[in-house]
C-alpha cells in the first residue's frame, strides 16, 4: 500500500508492506519532479490511499497515481470514511489530516491523546478518552509565521528557520528565528498544558509533522514522536473499511 499526506505546503508518502512502514518520502507540494521520480521507484503498489488538505495538488496526485502505478486509488473522506466520532461543532469543516493523526493515536493507546502536528500549521488536536475528536487549536507554524513577519513589515528581512537558535537575539535575523522558534514553544507548551487539565493528567501526547524532529529535543512533555502518524491512519482508516 502507498499511503500519501498531502499538506499545504508538502507531500509526504510513505510505502507500507502489511502494517510495517518500509519506506517513506518527504518533498514539497509545487515540486512535481520530484513526486513523479518516487512514484517511479515505487515496487507493486495494489493500493494508494490518499490524505489531502490541497484539492488543487490532490487531483493532479490521484491523476498521476493512477496513470503510473496501475493501482486503485481512493482518497480519504471520498472514497472512504475516517471511523472516529466528531464532536465538533461543524465536523465536516475538520481537515482529514487532524482526524486521521486522532484515529491512529487512539488506535495506538485507547486513551485521550494530545496530538501536536508541526508544519505550515500548527494543530494541537484531543481526542477524549471515549476515543472521539473533540476539537483543538489551530496556529501558524514556524515558516509561516516568519513569512508573516517579513511580509507586514518594512524591515524585517526573508529568513529561514536556522539550525542553532539562541534565546538572545543578537541582530535582528537572531531575533527573528528566537522569537519564532521559543515563542512556538512557549505556545504548544501553554496550550499542551491547558488541554491536560481539562481532560485528565494521564493524557497521551504525541507529536508529529514535517516538523516534528526539529521541535522534539525542546518541547517538553511530548510522550511519542510518531512523524508519519499520519501516514498511519490512512492505512487504519482503509483497513477498517475492508
Amino acid at each position: 500500500m502507498l499511503a500519501i499526506n498531502i499538506g499545504n505546503t508538502n507531500v509526504q508518502c510513505g510505502i507500507f508492506d502489511g502494517e510495517p512502514l518500509v519506506r517513506s518520502a518527504r518533498c514539497p507540494a509545487a515540486d512535481e519532479a520530484r513526486l513523479h521520480s518516487f512514484l517511479v521507484s515505487c515496487p507493486r503498489i495494489d493500493t494508494v490511499v490518499i490524505g489531502s488538505v490541497n484539492r488543487a495538488v490532490c487531483d493532479h496526485v490521484v491523476k498521476s497515481a493512477s496513470r503510473m502505478l496501475k493501482a486503485s486509488v481512493l482518497v480519504a473522506g471520498k472514497d472512504f470514511k475516517i471511523p472516529i466520532a466528531n464532536r465538533t461543532r461543524f465536523p465536516e469543516k475538520v481537515g482529514v489530516d487532524r482526524l486521521l493523526n486522532a484515529f491512529a493515536a487512539y488506535r495506538r493507546t485507547k486513551k485521550a491523546c494530545i496530538i501536536i502536528d508541526v508544519g505550515t500549521a500548527i494543530t494541537i488536536d484531543v481526542v477524549n478518552a471515549r476515543g472521539e475528536f473533540a476539537g483543538g487549536a489551530i496556529m501558524p507554524g514556524p515558516a509561516t509565521s516568519l513569512a508573516a513577519l517579513r511580509s507586514s513589515t518594512a524591515l524585517l528581512p526573508d529568513i529561514p528557520l536556522p539550525g542553532n537558535i539562541p534565546v538572545l537575539g543578537q541582530d535582528t535575523e537572531g531575533a527573528m528565528a528566537s522569537g519564532v522558534f521559543y515563542g512556538t514553544i512557549g505556545a504548544i507548551e501553554k496550550i499542551t498544558g491547558m488541554f491536560e487539565r481539562e481532560f485528565g493528567s494521564d493524557v497521551v501526547t504525541f507529536l508529529t509533522g514535517g516538523g516534528a524532529e526539529r521541535f522534539a529535543p525542546a518541547l517538553g512533555g511530548v510522550d511519542s514522536l510518531v512523524p508519519e502518524l499520519t501516514l498511519e491512519g490512512l492505512r487504519l482508516a482503509y483497513e477498517a473499511k475492508r
